[in-house]
């Protein structure tokens, strides 16, 4: 897990396999298996990740299979999902695009596999498969 709690802004390109946890603010990319956006956290940019919980906000688009907008959660732009939870609380200015394939790129699946250390699938990836797996 990679926990991010600072009040510094943060610039680039961010990629992980596992959790990242994120309480600052981000501007940049962020291909990661899990995204914990915290109440204090702030994302301007695109994000792609297998499980999204949002308590601060994001700016961009997001990718991902399972989101959960949580009380207080701001989004503003076009988010491309399998599984949506959105609190009472929660803003969503937006479209919500609901799908069944959600193709991970090729990068998140290497180091993905690096991590577990098996082989990596090729995409698309069915998002209703990995949920089952895991």
């Amino acid at each position: 897990m990679l926990k991010i709690a600072t009040s510094s802004v943060m610039r680039g390109h961010l990629v992980a396999a596992g959790r990242v946890e994120l309480d600052t603010w981000f501007e940049g990319d962020i291909l990661c298996s899990r995204l914990d956006i915290g109440r204090d956290g702030y994302v301007l940019g695109n994000i792609t990740t297998r499980e999204l919980y949002v308590q601060g906000q994001i700016v961009g688009t997001v990718h991902a299979g399972v989101v959960h907008l949580m009380d207080g959660a701001f989004v503003e732009g076009d988010l491309h999902h399998h599984v949506l939870s959105l609190h009472a609380n929660a803003s969503l200015m937006g479209t919500a695009l609901r799908t069944t394939k959600m193709p991970f790129p090729q990068e998140l699946l290497a180091l993905e596999s690096r991590a577990n250390g098996r082989p990596h699938a090729r995409f698309p990836v069915s998002v209703e498969r990995d949920l089952k797996a895991g």
